[in-house]
């Protein structure tokens, strides 16, 4: 006889199937009644637990991004490129273990009509555009003109280490495992530094 789900286990239950949905579809295309079905309850159970499809989907990416920030703010040495790569390196394998609340934040991200959701992304994108520039001015690199300018590099490269991720991740997996988080590391550490260079 299946043993019945205490409330904790119910709720963590659906928190788990709402990450694995929400990181394979993008947040209109989920509906309560599928992720009910996924975890095995009704409909006004998700409701009564969450209050609604877009707490849920808050939740889900608050979570995803606390911990993404975690394991980042982990990452040891002083400002460098060295330390830059180490960053992507693991945020890539990261990715590589939880797909599914990675990609979550790379759509939340993007998602305009989900102002909120792309507010808490939005804090993480700030968090590590200050940590590279960190990296960056430990390198001694210094870029003429307007220092916008360099924030804008460090924007973009952000958004190629999420587009390498994303394309990463999608590969069929034969694929992807001939490629590795240094592999990812290297190339997204090189466009950076080559966009700099560019400026320069």
């Amino acid at each position: 006889m299946k043993r019945r789900m205490g409330p904790d286990e119910r709720r963590a239950a659906i928190l788990a199937v709402a990450r694995e949905e929400f990181g394979r579809r993008p947040y209109a295309a989920v509906s309560v009644a599928d992720l009910a079905a996924a975890a095995g309850v009704s409909a006004p159970l998700v409701v009564f637990y969450f209050g609604s499809k877009q707490k849920l989907y808050l939740e889900v990416l608050r979570g995803a991004v606390d911990r993404i920030a975690e394991k980042l703010d982990a990452v040891p040495g002083e400002p460098s490129l060295e330390r830059l790569a180490a960053t992507v390196e693991l945020y890539a394998g990261y990715a590589r273990e939880h797909p599914a609340g990675v990609l979550s934040v790379l759509r939340g991200f993007t998602d305009e009509s989900q102002p909120e959701a792309m507010a808490i992304v939005g804090e993480l994108r700030t968090a590590l555009t200050e940590r590279l520039l960190a990296d960056l001015s430990a390198t001694g690199v210094t870029v003429p003109g307007d220092p916008t300018v360099v924030e804008l590099a460090v924007r973009s490269y952000l958004g190629y280490v999420d587009s390498a991720v994303t394309q990463w991740l999608s590969m069929p997996p034969e694929r992807r495992d001939r490629i590795g988080p240094p592999h990812i590391a290297r190339l997204a550490v090189g466009a950076f530094t080559g966009s700099l260079a560019a400026l320069t």
